[in-house]
Order: C-alpha cells, then structure tokens, then sequence
C-alpha cells in the first residue's frame, strides 16, 4: 500500500508545472468611469487579489473538493479606495500580495482613483492662499462620488463585501482623516500617511474635539504615520496623536508612527506595510480567544459579522493556530478535522494540505500525509506561491516511508 502511495505521489509531481511566475500575484484592470457629480471621467487602476478567481478544480479527492460557484458564493473581499491612484497603485498592491502570502494581511479589492484636480478633491475648504498651487474645498463632493457612484459600481461589478477602506498621502492623509470625521459610516477603517493637518490653520481640528468625544460605538480603524517633515506638518501630526490619546471612544482602534528614517515621499510607501498589518491584527481574536477554541473563535466572528452587517467566517490564520495547538497536545483527531476545515475553507491554499499533512503525519498515517503532501506542491503552482519547503517536506517524508519499509 505504502509503496502504491509513493508511485501516486511521484506521478502527481511530475504533472506539476516546475515554474511560476515572478510578478504580483491576482489580475489588474484599467477603466474609466462616469461622474455625474464630479461632471467628469474618473480612470481607475483595479487590482483583484489571487484567489478572487482560483477554484478547487485541482482538488482529486470529494471531501477536499468545491465548485467553483460554491468557492465564489463564499469569497467577498474588503475594497480599498487608494487616493493618488497613479502614483501608489503599483507599491500598494504589492506590499499587499506579499503580506497575503504570509497572511499577515487580509486579501483586498484595490480601487485606485486617479487624479484629475487632486487640491480641489482632497481639501475640505476652500484656501484662497492656495490658488497659486490649485483649486481647494471640493473634498465633500469628491466623498460624495465615492460613495453615490463609485462604491455602487464596485459593489455592483465585483464580490466587494461591507468593509471600505481609505488610503491617502499628504493631502490624500487629510481627507482620509476628513472622512473619517465627516462620514465615519463610509469607511470602515483609514490609512493616512503624512497627513497634511495644517490645512487652513488646522481647520480639522475644528470638529475632531466634538467627535473624539462622542460616546457612542465607534467601530472604526485608523492608521496614521509622519516621516522626518518638521514645521506645521510635524506640529499638526503631535497635536492629533495627542487628541488620539487623550480620547478613548469606544469601538475605535488606531496605530501611529512616527519614523524619521523615512521623507515626505515615502511615508506611504513605508506606511502601508504596516497600516495593512496592524488592521489585519485588529480584525482577528485574542490569545484568550483563541484559548477557548474553535467555539470562542466562531463566536468572535459571530460578533464581528453582527457589527459590520455582512458575514465574516472566521479567518484561515485563527482556525490554523487552534489546530497546531491541538496537535502539540497530541490530539490527532481534533488536528486533523480542523485542518480539514481550513481545507474545506481555502481549498486554493497551498498552506491548508501542508498543515493537514503535517496533521496525518503525526497521527501515523503516512499515506494520507504524501497524499497532502504532494496536493500542497500542486496548489503551491497554482497559487503562485513559493514551494521550496513544501518539496523538503514531501521528500523527507518518501525517506520516512521508505527507511519504514526496510
């Protein structure tokens, strides 16, 4: 029987194509479309993540298998509208790719908006000191196309799920921050990098005291960051952190840093590797929830669904630590069916068969775990992953099985 596996397995690598693909993973698309409001084409930079399109068509046993209408009736995505669409589209998409593949991230729809009068959008009030530099006040309008006419179009065209988040530099970090003030309901969460508070003698400031100050749930995310900028910018960033410390609203997380190793220009280049991680971390459960379990753990997204008005399962990160967890303690069988669970979840995920390998390797069930092991190697192609360990692994347990048979 041992020997029968081996065979299977050897056969099931050489039909895994030996390349892949040095490029950033998931599919991008350039568009334009109408605003009615803004009276003019907005051109649009889209970037679907990898597994927006990957189904389980790979898959050779029943329970590992989906359809791919199944797998898309399951996988809706959180939208990012990315400001200064041109300029951070590129970087933005790939600091994401790589943080996915680590899942350090969640995976994102990236809407990047393209400027056309990038003062004129990104400024709440009008400076007549600014006319030298460009129009100024239309940012209210700006918000109103992105959500009266450019969140329905994603909505309607892509599976985007309820959660939006804002990306803004400098001016674009102003109106993110705007945004959140204006319309917390908008944006579920806000990068704003170097954001340039100094606006018309600090003119943001005029509401923040009043909101930071509302008592009621917030549910909201904010990441901000400030470089090595002196003058008005630093001293504008200092005054809002300290607002930020000084007011605990309820429901409402935020990150902040300040890095003098990076300049004005790249803040968001830097910031956004850290702006996806630390809302990543604020999205997922505890330790002490993830102590109690895969109960505790549904419960934990049970709330979160409730909270943000869509469904929310629970993430492949959480279940896939309960299951290790399980296994440390040798409890083979509760290891097993959660791995299978994340299988069954993200049955795109190269990942999932290694960890359920691992699982039936332990267990003593050498044959399921080169079954999983050379499913792993398979997916592995497929999702445009590195695979060196998965092929260690794969080729220490053949030498396992085969000392075994001596």
């Amino acid at each position: 029987m041992l020997k029968h596996a081996i065979t299977i397995a050897v056969f099931l690598l050489i039909l895994v194509p030996s390349y892949s693909y040095s490029k950033v993973r998931g599919e991008a698309t350039h568009l334009s479309i109408h605003s009615e409001i803004l009276d003019e084409e907005r051109e649009l930079f889209i970037h679907l993540p990898n597994s927006y399109y990957l189904s389980n068509s790979h898959s050779t046993s029943k329970p590992l298998s989906t359809t791919r209408e199944q797998l898309e009736s399951q996988l809706h995505y959180p939208v990012l509208y990315l400001l200064d669409g041109q300029r951070n589209f590129a970087h933005a998409v790939g600091t994401l790719d790589l943080l996915n593949q680590s899942n350090m991230a969640q995976e994102m729809i990236v809407v990047a908006i393209a400027n056309t009068h990038r003062s004129r959008d990104f400024t709440p009030t009008y400076d007549a000191n600014y006319n030298e530099w460009g129009r100024s006040g239309g940012a209210d309008n700006f918000l109103d196309f992105i959500e009266k006419e450019l969140v329905p179009y994603i909505n309607k065209n892509y599976r985007a799920n309820n959660f939006k988040i804002i990306s803004g530099h400098s001016l674009g970090g102003l109106l993110s921050v705007y945004a959140l003030q204006s319309r917390p309901h908008l944006f579920q969460a806000h990068f704003a990098f170097s954001p340039s508070l100094w606006w018309q003698e600090q003119v943001i400031f005029d509401d923040a005291e009043t909101f930071f100050s509302d008592t009621s749930e917030l549910n909201n995310y904010l990441y901000i960051n400030m470089g090595s900028e002196g003058g008005h910018m630093l001293t504008s960033y200092q005054r809002y952190i300290e607002l930020l410390n000084t007011h605990k609203r309820k429901g409402f997380n935020y990150n902040t840093d300040l890095d003098t190793s990076e300049g004005h220009n790249t803040t968001a280049l830097a910031g956004h590797s850290l702006a996806y991680q630390n809302l990543y971390k604020s999205l997922q459960p505890s330790n002490e929830v993830l102590s109690g379990g895969i109960p505790a753990i549904k419960q934990f997204y049970k709330a979160q669904s409730e909270m943000y008005g869509y469904d929310i399962k629970p993430s492949y990160r959480a279940i896939n630590s309960v299951g290790y967890k399980a296994l440390s303690e040798k409890d083979y069988s509760t290891a097993i069916a959660i791995f299978q669970s994340n299988v069954e979840s993200y049955p795109y995920k190269a990942d999932a068969y290694d960890s359920l390998a691992d699982g039936f390797e332990a267990s003593g069930d050498l044959q399921k775990a080169l079954e999983m092991r050379s499913l792993a190697i398979q997916k592995s192609v497929v999702e445009n992953v590195e695979n060196g360990a998965y092929k260690t692994r794969h080729a220490n347990l053949l030498t396992k099985i085969q000392d075994k048979n001596l």
